[in-house]
């Protein structure tokens, strides 16, 4: 695996992608010298190293390589763009193909920010990033925030939405009001709790939301029988575009000055991720869940 400041690009696309973009990485690993003259110009910076094929595969947990690895630092800023006020907390999500789908989906959708709770898959992992097609460095993404610590510092003029399906919406949380996700007024800033694919929403997660101060309202996606749900991607993308179809997305200043996120809740706290994600990262300050440049 790669180092903590620094992470894979196993895929010719997302390594293109993340150069067109103004990233450098500080090596690229190539096999065949036909594959760099694909690749925009590289950076004086950039250590290029060609590698044989068996030393490829040492390096990659991919079956079939690509034949190109390279070495980017983590993102330090990401694009200042309009952005739709929606935070996406996902709970303990294990496959990292769901983790890296959502993180592409609320990037495309100008999202705020994502975040991933404690033993949930290591975002930074490979098959992450590729699921994610290298949308971590679009929109920010955190791990290791349990939902009592978001929604304890979440601002003011917040509301939160639960993603359940119908049965567990009853079942679960029956003092909520529920609706169906086209009904859910989704025009103000919204945290949007997922749960895990295996676990769904758990009792923890209940108690946290009906224990809240927000305005909190349990949604489901009409399923036709005998299915009961979705996969937690799949319900996650329908979610994250609804709110991008309600919300006219809005300036960054706009965003930052909409609450009083900057006042009243300067920090989140700080989170090491727990041993099952191996990450180091940190969440400084609330703000840090915007845009930044």
């Amino acid at each position: 695996s790669s180092g903590i400041n620094a992470e894979y690009g196993e895929n010719k696309r997302i390594i293109i992608d993340l150069l067109n973009s103004g990233q450098t990485p500080s090596h690229l690993f190539y096999t065949k010298e036909f594959l760099l003259k694909e690749l925009p110009e590289l950076s004086d910076k950039t250590a290029v190293v060609q590698l044989h094929k068996g030393q490829m595969t040492r390096m990659t947990d991919l079956i079939a390589s690509q034949g190109l690895i390279g070495v980017f630092d983590k993102p330090k800023g990401f694009p200042s763009i309009k952005r739709i006020p929606l935070i996406v907390w996902v709970g303990k999500i294990r496959h990292p193909g769901n983790a890296g789908g959502i993180i592409r989906t609320a990037a495309g959708a100008a999202c705020l920010s994502v975040i991933f709770s404690p033993h949930s898959v290591n975002i930074w992992n490979p098959a992450v990033l590729r699921a994610s097609a290298g949308s971590h460095y679009m929109i920010p993404t955190y791990e290791g925030r349990s939902l009592d610590e978001v929604m304890r510092d979440l601002p003011e003029g917040w509301q939160v939405c639960v993603v359940q399906s119908e049965e567990s919406c009853r079942r679960k949380t029956p003092s909520l009001p529920s609706l169906p996700y086209h009904e859910v007024d989704l025009t103000r800033p919204t945290l949007l709790v997922i749960g895990g694919e295996t676990t769904g929403v758990t009792g923890r997660m209940v108690e946290a939301v009906e224990g809240c101060p927000h305005p909190v309202t349990s949604t489901f996606i009409p399923i036709t029988p005998p299915l009961d749900s979705l996969s937690t991607g799949t319900a996650a993308s329908i979610l994250i575009y609804e709110m991008a179809r309600q919300c006219k997305p809005r300036e960054e200043e706009e965003l930052l000055s909409a609450s009083d996120i900057l006042s009243r809740h300067k920090t989140m706290g700080t989170c090491t991720a727990s041993e099952t994600s191996g990450s180091s990262d940190v969440l400084p300050k609330l703000e840090q869940l915007l845009p930044i440049t």
